[in-house]
């Protein structure tokens, strides 16, 4: 996987992408799993651990236009297309 994101290092974009096809496996239609807005989603970072939320976080936020949108993987539609593990 390429440094794409500089705050982060390739085996942290690895786990992050890891961590979010988990997500979307589970549950496909909730958004943005790294805003604690729901019970469900506190309920399940609570039992996953803080680390793993901190690392989607900070992958979500590397996926902005200067670092030219790097991770299409931090969105669902990834994930629905058939993309698993690419």
């Amino acid at each position: 996987m390429q440094d794409l994101c500089k705050l982060m290092t390739p085996e942290e974009q690895e786990e992050a992408k890891r961590l979010y096809g988990e997500w979307f496996a589970l549950f496909p239609d909730v958004k943005n799993p790294s805003d604690i807005n729901s019970e469900l989603k506190f309920n399940y970072f609570i039992g996953l651990g803080w680390e793993a939320l901190r690392l989607m976080q900070k992958a979500r936020k590397c996926n902005v236009s200067r670092f030219g949108y790097p991770f299409e993987w931090t969105k669902a539609d990834y994930w629905k297309d058939g993309n698993h593990g690419q």
